[in-house]
């Protein structure tokens, strides 16, 4: 019986220490305030994404704890400061302070573009490929041909910028990124391009600070 409860008294010990340490880690990470807007024509359903996608790289990019999308709302209306095109310090200090965040991140779209170009090159490749056929298969291949040059690119740009506590300037930096895969004109996606600018430009913010 003794050593039953021996045995009880040092799991719950080991658990004490598990929770005691897990609580000092949760401590010691910064947290992150990151908001993510379009100053482009970007579709609602594809912000939404970028901005789930974002919060969850900044997670795991920065290893700290990123305020979910609900304590972000909360958060402005609670300060009455909303991030937009001009914020003052004080505002960001409010912001902050009812976060409980160390560094406040705002990623914004600057551009959203889905291009269609023609690359002769491309077509004269595959006609050149089809030339040794007799004529009547490169008159069914020449439309093919026409059909693989046309390329589809998308591109976006983001504009990045990143305060701490008191609201001072810490970090700003643009990044571009496109999604050009292979059969471009059916997958080519802006939503693609811009997860290539949200993981570089990540990086970049937490090379610098």
């Amino acid at each position: 019986m003794l050593d039953r409860t021996r045995g009880i008294a040092r799991c719950v010990a080991v658990v004490l220490l598990v929770v005691a340490l897990a609580a000092v880690a949760a401590e010691g990470r910064e947290r992150v305030a990151l908001f993510v807007q379009a100053a482009a024509a970007v579709p609602t359903a594809d912000l939404e994404l970028v901005r789930n996608y974002a919060a969850q790289r900044c997670s795991i990019v920065s290893g700290g704890d990123t305020c979910s999308q609900g304590d972000l709302m909360l958060a402005q209306r609670s300060a009455d400061a909303y991030i937009g095109n001009s914020l003052t310090v004080e505002a960001l200090q409010r912001l902050a302070s009812t976060l409980g965040a160390d560094h406040i991140v705002i990623f914004r779209f600057v551009s959203w573009e889905s291009d269609i170009s023609f690359r002769p090159e491309r077509s004269l490749l595959l006609l050149g490929a089809t030339s040794f056929l007799d004529t009547s298969l490169q008159l069914l291949i020449s439309p093919l041909g026409l059909l693989f040059g046309i390329e589809r690119k998308a591109s976006v740009s983001l504009f990045a910028t990143v305060f701490n506590a008191r609201g001072d300037l810490e970090f700003t930096t643009t990044v571009s990124a496109d999604d050009r895969p292979l059969l471009s004109l059916l997958t080519a996606d802006p939503v693609e391009a811009a997860k290539k600018a949200i993981d570089a430009a990540l990086y970049q913010i937490v090379v610098t600070l």
